[in-house]
């Protein structure tokens, strides 16, 4: 989600809203979209329906969590992509930023988004020390 938060104003000149979508109460959400900045909302589905029906239910962990996802769904609500993400191999904001601009006729043909393998690296342990000594170590509650 940072990454995503980093270019939110670029989605938004490219004509896009980010949104997320999570199982959580609002109460749990909240404090999450203020200790990581975001500039987007959450949107709370503590029931699972949604999740459930889009298929992006994993009952196994933590007790019923969403699947990290990537869709872009345009004005006419007609699912324009659609990425089930996993924890090593996801979709990145900039690629997923071009395919925006070409969808909206403001970039070149659109080729759809490739997910990519993440690598760990020692700078994004750095990127993730920082966040934690400016706003703070949270423990999960499970």
């Amino acid at each position: 989600m940072a990454e995503f938060r980093d270019c939110n104003a670029e989605f938004e000149a490219a004509g896009a809203r980010i949104l997320a979508l999570s199982v959580d109460d609002p109460s749990r959400s909240a404090p999450l979209r203020a200790q990581l900045d975001l500039p987007f909302s959450i949107l709370c589905d503590p029931s699972r329906e949604t999740v459930q029906a889009w298929g992006l239910f994993n009952a196994k962990e933590k007790g019923g969590i969403a699947i990290p996802a990537t869709f872009l769904i345009d004005r006419d609500r007609k699912v324009r992509f659609a990425s089930a993400e996993a924890v090593a191999r996801r979709v990145s904001a900039a690629e997923m930023l071009a395919f925006v601009r070409a969808t909206v006729g403001r970039g070149p043909s659109p080729q759809m988004p490739v997910r990519v393998k993440v690598r760990p690296r020692l700078a994004h342990f750095g990127r993730a020390l920082l966040n934690s000594i400016r706003r703070g170590f949270v423990t999960p509650r499970v």
